[in-house]
């Protein structure tokens, strides 16, 4: 077998078997831009070898980080897991790459340069939802070769929460209706 299969095969494995009502901090920003949507939120969406590349360097930086705070005794939780309720139906999964006593660190490896000062747009919504789960200040951590980890504040807004929450509201009733016209009512009894 050749090494690009065995790692796009590692990347695409799926772990983690969608439920309606259940959503990931980290999948607002794609539902907002439309690469998640009712017709693909149970499919599943394979990653190219290009980008299961800059997957795998963002996981090697983030374990060798993992491994030094280990190593080094470094108060701090990794990948500390919280639900946020959104009304009575939805259920916003959290979970931060690092959790210490007095704030959050979200690692990214942009490939892209990033400005001092500036957090893309791309992570904001997920930097959101990690600052209303713990109430914390949040981070955004951007690793750098060679080695290196740059932080920046995040500033949050109530603004983009309320936004966060219009997405999630309306993307599950979008889902709850595509599942019932395609699949049948939802405790899973097929059409006839």
């Amino acid at each position: 077998m050749k090494l690009e299969n065995i790692i796009t095969e590692f990347v695409n494995k799926g772990d983690h078997p969608r439920k309606i009502g259940r959503y990931w901090s980290s999948e607002v920003q794609y539902i907002k831009k439309g690469y998640v949507t009712p017709e693909n939120f149970f499919g599943k969406t394979d990653i190219d070898i290009g980008g299961c590349r800059l997957i795998l360097t963002g996981m090697a930086m983030e374990d060798m980080l993992t491994k030094i705070f280990e190593d080094q005794k470094v108060e701090c939780k990794m990948q500390e897991k919280r639900v946020l309720k959104i009304g009575k139906e939805i259920e916003l999964v959290v979970k931060p790459d690092f959790v210490f006593e007095d704030f959050v660190v979200e690692t990214k490896f942009p490939f892209s340069l990033v400005k001092p000062g500036m957090i893309p747009e791309r992570y904001l919504y997920q930097l959101e939802c990690e600052y209303r789960a713990f109430r914390k200040p949040v981070y955004a951590g951007f690793f750098s070769v060679p080695f290196n980890l740059t932080f920046e504040p995040y500033a949050p807004s109530n603004r983009r929460w309320s936004n966060i929450q219009k997405i999630l509201v309306k993307f599950h009733n979008e889902v709850k209706e595509f599942h019932k016209l395609n699949v049948g009512e939802l405790n899973g009894e097929n059409k006839s």
